[in-house]
Parts: C-alpha cells; sequence; structure tokens
C-alpha cells in the first residue's frame, strides 16, 4: 500500500509542538483518499525497568502529572524511570543516563524489550523500552536532575510491582507495558475474570 505526506505546518512550538500534516494513502477498497490531522510532537522517549536480582526487587519512580490533575485525580504517578531523547542521543545511553538522573541508580546489561508508539494517532512519539540490572556501584559524582523534575525512587518486590500494575496503583500505559514485558514469564500467570 502506498502513501505520501504532503505537507506539514507548524501550528504551536512550546513545551510541546503542534503539527498539522496533510496525507494521501490508498483505500484498502480500492483508490486513494486525502487526510488531514493534527499531531502532537515532543520527541522520542525511553523507559527502563531496573531490576536487582538478588532481592527480585524493581526501581519504581513517583512523580507529578498534568494529564490526571486535569481530570481532578491523583496526579502523583508511580511509574519507571523515563526520559525524553536528546537530539542525537542512543537509546541505551539515554536509558543510563536517566537513571542515574532521576533514581541516581547506575545500570548494567541493558536489554531492549520493545519500541512502541506513545498514541499513533496522536504524535509520532516513540519509546525505547529496556530491562537493565542495578550496578554494584553507583558513582559518587551524579548528574543534576533536570530542573524541572521532582521525582522520589523507590524498590519494591517484581511481585508487588506487577500486583500494582493490575489493581490501579500503576496507572500510566508505559510502566504497566515495561513491567509486563520484562517479567514476562510471571504476567502470564494473570487472570482478570474473577
Amino acid at each position: 500500500m502506498h502513501w505520501r505526506l504532503e505537507e506539514i505546518q507548524t501550528l504551536f512550538a512550546g513545551f510541546f509542538r503542534l503539527e498539522r500534516l496533510v496525507l494521501r494513502h490508498e483505500r484498502f477498497q480500492g483508490g486513494e483518499m486525502r487526510i488531514t490531522r493534527e499531531l502532537l510532537e515532543r520527541g522520542d522517549a525511553v523507559g527502563v525497568v531496573i531490576h536487582d536480582p538478588a532481592r527480585d526487587a524493581t526501581l519504581l519512580v513517583e512523580q507529578f502529572r498534568p494529564g490526571p490533575a486535569k481530570r481532578g485525580e491523583n496526579p502523583w504517578l508511580i511509574e519507571i524511570v523515563a526520559g525524553m531523547l536528546r537530539p542525537g542521543e542512543d537509546p541505551a545511553a539515554c536509558a543510563q543516563r536517566e537513571a542515574l538522573e532521576e533514581a541516581h541508580c547506575a545500570v548494567r546489561d541493558l536489554k531492549q524489550l520493545a519500541v512502541v508508539y506513545a498514541s499513533p494517532g496522536g504524535t509520532s512519539e516513540r519509546f525505547f523500552l529496556f530491562y537493565a540490572r542495578a550496578a554494584e556501584k553507583t558513582p559518587t559524582k551524579l548528574p543534576a536532575p533536570d530542573a524541572d523534575e521532582d521525582v522520589r525512587a523507590f524498590w519494591v518486590p517484581v511481585e508487588e510491582a506487577l500486583a500494582m500494575c493490575r489493581d490501579g496503583r500503576i496507572r500510566s500505559a508505559l510502566p504497566i507495558m515495561a513491567l509486563s514485558f520484562a517479567f514476562a514469564d510471571r504476567w502470564r500467570g494473570f487472570n482478570p475474570t474473577p
């Protein structure tokens, strides 16, 4: 099937960028159609499940998120370490940097779990999801956290983290997806029916 991007127009540029795209693509039933869509852009991101196999624990973070606040819900979400890729930055290097910045934890043995689109109908943002083991030692000189971040990091047993995904204490899609990929052998036992 063929498609082409005919036009991109920037409508707004701030923390996010809003673009209007005009595209043309073949239809499944023949012929073609032209569509106009707005996309919210900010670049690609990484998420990393940090595991300490000796304790069978995973490192989670908690931080304020404006989306739930707008809905009047609890805006402090429990997530995994995650962050935005800098221009030209390797996703694995970004995962290592974010682990140090957000959680003060050095990581090793990074393995890519998946590359997924955050919400492909509204953004081109991709998430590079990783599994990593916590390093035995963390460097004494840590990078400064981003000025606009306020993050609490804490360890929980893996089974507890998976339970948090199931019972709604973890409400963000990225950590649910990444934890279920990283610990798929344990996630498969989940039965959603009572």
